[in-house]
């Protein structure tokens, strides 16, 4: 499944979010974001039409299975991206990093992003 890189923020946000407490809503999600409350429904109803997250109605936000492999695939790719990046020495801020690493995902195609991954796991001094 293809996702772009605001999806991929997002996704990534309440992968990180479930896996540090047990109960998410979606105002938790804007302020890890710094995104308005409608701007987070409407990408949470987005992500639901896709079958990544289920939420109760004004309530607990959880990733489906599907939601949580392609997250945890993502959050790798993104972290070996963001890794690269701050190895190039631009003046980036982690934040910034992030961002352009989530977006850089994103444009890659599936085999890019396995192989990536692959060569992470592999390799992690490198």
């Amino acid at each position: 499944m293809e996702l772009t890189a605001a999806h991929l923020r997002y996704l990534l946000a309440i992968y990180a979010l479930t896996r540090a407490r047990s109960q998410v809503v979606a105002v938790d999600v804007s302020k890890t974001l710094g995104v308005s409350k409608p701007s987070v429904t409407r990408m949470l109803g987005v992500l639901r039409e896709r079958g990544l997250l289920l939420q109760e109605r004004y309530g607990k936000i959880s990733l489906t299975e599907e939601g949580r492999r392609l997250a945890a695939a993502y959050d790798g790719c993104v972290r070996c991206l963001g890794a690269r990046l701050e190895e190039t020495g631009l003046d980036l801020t982690e934040e910034e990093r992030t961002g352009l690493a989530c977006l850089l995902a994103a444009s890659l195609p599936a085999r890019t992003r396995e192989a990536l991954l692959t060569h992470a796991e592999s390799n992690p001094d490198t």
